[in-house]
């Protein structure tokens, strides 16, 4: 009788050991959380970025995939780069249709607090916020990368 406590025991540890570490490291998708009400959203930045009017502003490049509706969803992108003893930053935005796939987006960010972009490495930080027919589901994703500056 005790041997098949133990036996019984000893297969339960197993079991949750087991699921815990299949939880720890199986690779997930993006917007896995917001499958079940059929929204999926994702968002990467891309590489490299463009300067505009001489560092007044930097055209970043985004592929977006997304099935919102009705249709349509925010990104907001976010800019850093060391700039001599300080940083220069800038934010920028935009709404995009969803198509089910991916697509290219590009999104103007343009320089604020009076320090300007040029050429060289940054990081850029990008977030795809949108909602399901009924808005029943919400969701967000984001990205961030290191980031090329060129001409």
């Amino acid at each position: 009788m005790r041997g098949r406590l133990r036996g019984r025991l000893a297969a339960a540890v197993v079991a949750i050991l087991a699921g815990s570490v299949l939880a720890l490291f199986a690779t997930t998708g993006p917007a896995v959380a917001f499958f079940s009400g059929g929204l999926f959203l994702d968002v990467q930045v891309e590489s490299p970025a463009h300067l505009v009017a001489r560092g007044a502003a930097v055209d970043v490049p985004l592929e977006v995939t997304c099935n919102a509706r009705p249709g349509t969803v925010d990104l907001s992108v976010s800019v850093s780069q060391k700039a001599g003893s300080s940083v220069a930053q800038g934010f920028g935005h935009t709404s995009v249709g969803c198509t089910g796939s991916g697509q290219q987006i590009t999104v103007r960010v343009q320089a604020s607090g009076g320090k300007t972009f040029k050429q060289g490495t940054a990081v850029a930080n990008a977030e795809i916020f949108g909602c399901n027919a009924d808005f029943s589901t919400c969701g967000s994703e984001t990205d961030s990368e290191v980031i090329d500056i060129k001409k």
